[in-house]
C-alpha cells in the first residue's frame, strides 16, 4: 500500500491540485504496479487505452445506424440530414487533427485521452435533449471528433511508443476492446430504444462512457516505457545501446525517428493518407446507413441489431487476426488486400436480401473495419518511428476525416435522390479498387537513400 501513501503525500505537499499533477500520481501508481506485476507494464497501458477505444464506440456509425430510422420517424428528419452529423464531425476533425497530434506529443496522450472521455460522456448524455437538427449536430459531431481524433491519435501513439516487435498484437488487442465496445453500445442502444426511448438510449451510452474509461485512462497510462525505467517490448539495452535479440528488420522499423516536417516531405505519407481516406470513405458510407439499408430489405430492428452485433464480434476476432498478419507480411500487401476485400464487400451488400446473407455481409464488414483500425497506425509507426508519431498521425488522419465527411453524406444523397443505395455501393467498390492499386505502390521512406525494400 506504499503507493497510496506516496500519492497522499504528493497531494498534501502541494497548495493546490492541478490536472497536470495527475501525471505524478500516475507515475507513482505505474512504478509500483510495474515492480509487482509478473508481466510487462505495457500491457496495462494497452488495457487503459483499450477502455477509451471501447468507450469511443458510443458515437460510432454502427451505433448511429440503429438511431437513423427511429429518429427519422420521430422527428421527420431525412437520412441525409442525420448522416450529415457524421460528415460535420469528420469535417471538424480535419482542422483539429493536426492540433491534437501536436498536443499529444507536447502534453502527453494520457491528458488528452482522459479529458476527451469526460467530454464524450457528457456529450452523449446531452443528446437526450437534442430534438432539433442544430442541437443534434452540435452534440453528435463533437462525439465524432473525439471518436476520430484524440482516441485514434492518442492510442496509436502510446502503443507505438511501448511496443515495436509486438506492435501488431498490441494494436490488435486495443481494437479488440473497441470491437467489444461496438457490441455493447449497439445492444445497449437497441434495448433502450425498444423498451424506453431514443433519449434513454443516449443517456445510457453517456453513463457507460464515463463509468468505463475515465479513471483507467487518467491513472494507468504512462507516456513512454522509459518514464518508469523500462524499454519498448520490455527489452534491455546492452552497452552499445542495442536491444539483444532484436533483428535487423526490427531495427529498420524504428531505426529512424522522423520529425513532422521531414515526414511531410515524403511521398509515402500522402499516399498512405489517401489510401486510408478511401478506406474510411467506404466504411462511413456503408456503416452509417447499414441499419436503415437492412430495415429497407425487410429485417426487423432486433435482427438489424443482431447483424451489427455480428459485425462487431467478427471485428473483435479480426482485430487480433490483422495484428498477427501485419507482423508477418509487408504493409503494402496488408493494405492492398484490405482494400480488395472492401471492394468485394461493397458489391456483396447488394445481395443481402435475407437474414443469413445480411449476417454474412455484416461479418465481412467486420473484417474490413478491423483492418482499417489496425493496419494504418502500424503503418505510420513503422514508416516514421516513435518520436513525433502523434504529430505525424495528426496530419495523416486528415485523409480519414475527408473520407468520412464525403462517404456518409454521399450515401444519404444517393438514397434520398434515387430511393436506393445501388449507385453508392458500386462507386465505393470502384474506389476501393483504385485505392488497392495505389496501396500496392507503398514503400517506407528512407531519408537520402535508394528506394527501400518493403518492411
Amino acid at each position: 500500500m506504499r503507493w497510496i501513501f506516496e500519492c497522499t503525500a504528493l497531494y498534501q505537499g502541494r497548495k493546490g491540485f492541478k490536472i497536470f499533477e495527475l501525471n505524478d500520481i500516475s507515475l507513482v501508481i505505474s512504478r509500483n504496479l510495474s515492480a509487482r506485476l509478473p508481466f510487462y507494464y505495457g500491457w496495462v497501458v494497452v488495457f487503459a487505452v483499450g477502455t477509451t477505444t471501447f468507450a469511443r464506440m458510443a458515437p460510432s456509425t454502427t451505433t448511429l445506424a440503429l438511431f437513423v430510422s427511429p429518429m427519422a420517424d420521430e422527428f421527420g428528419w431525412s437520412r441525409t440530414l442525420i448522416a450529415g452529423a457524421v460528415s460535420l464531425g469528420a469535417l471538424s476533425s480535419i482542422f483539429l487533427s493536426p492540433i491534437v497530434g501536436w498536443a499529444v506529443d507536447q502534453f502527453g496522450a494520457r491528458l488528452i485521452l482522459a479529458g476527451s472521455m469526460v467530454v464524450l460522456g457528457l456529450v452523449m448524455v446531452s443528446l437526450a435533449w437534442a430534438t432539433t437538427p442544430v442541437l443534434f449536430y452540435l452534440g453528435f459531431a463533437t462525439g465524432r471528433v473525439i471518436f476520430h481524433v484524440p482516441v485514434q491519435i492518442g492510442s496509436g501513439a502510446l502503443i507505438s511508443r511501448w511496443f515495436i516487435r509486438k506492435r501488431g498484437r498490441a494494436i490488435g488487442l486495443t481494437y479488440l476492446a473497441g470491437a467489444l465496445g461496438g457490441i455493447v453500445t449497439v445492444q445497449v442502444a437497441s434495448l433502450a430504444i425498444s423498451h424506453w426511448s431514443i433519449g434513454a438510449a443516449w443517456i445510457s451510452l453517456g453513463v457507460l462512457v464515463l463509468a468505463i474509461s475515465v479513471l483507467p485512462s487518467a491513472l494507468l497510462i504512462v507516456e513512454n516505457p522509459e518514464d518508469i525505467g523500462l524499454q519498448p517490448d520490455n527489452m534491455t539495452l546492452n552497452r552499445a545501446g542495442a536491444t539483444p535479440g532484436a533483428s535487423a528488420s526490427d531495427a529498420g522499423k524504428d531505426g529512424v525517428d522522423w520529425s513532422l516536417r521531414e515526414a511531410m516531405g515524403t511521398r509515402a505519407l500522402w499516399l498512405l493518407a489517401g489510401v486510408v481516406g478511401i478506406l474510411f470513405m467506404v466504411q462511413a458510407g456503408i456503416s452509417v446507413h447499414i441499419g436503415a439499408y437492412f430495415l429497407d430489405r425487410g429485417l426487423s430492428l432486433s435482427a438489424v441489431a443482431n447483424a451489427i452485433t455480428i459485425n462487431a464480434a467478427v471485428n473483435a476476432i479480426a482485430s487480433l487476426m490483422w495484428g498477427a498478419i501485419v507482423e508477418r507480411i509487408t504493409i503494402r500487401w496488408a493494405m492492398t488486400g484490405l482494400l480488395v476485400l472492401s471492394a468485394s464487400t461493397s458489391v456483396a451488400l447488394l445481395s443481402a436480401s435475407s437474414l443469413a446473407t445480411a449476417f454474412g455481409v455484416a461479418a465481412l464488414l467486420g473484417i474490413v473495419a478491423a483492418g482499417g483500425n489496425v493496419v494504418p497506425p502500424i503503418a505510420f509507426a513503422s514508416f516514421y518511428g516513435r518520436r513525433s508519431i502523434g504529430s505525424i498521425r495528426g496530419v495523416g488522419e486528415t485523409g480519414v476525416q475527408v473520407g468520412q465527411t464525403v462517404g456518409a453524406l454521399f450515401s444519404g444523397i444517393v438514397f434520398d435522390s434515387s430511393g436506393s443505395y445501388l449507385i453508392a455501393f458500386l462507386v465505393f467498390s470502384a474506389l476501393s479498387l483504385v485505392g488497392a492499386a495505389v496501396a500496392n505502390s507503398l514503400n517506407p521512406p528512407i531519408p537520402g537513400g535508394p528506394r527501400p525494400a518493403d518492411i
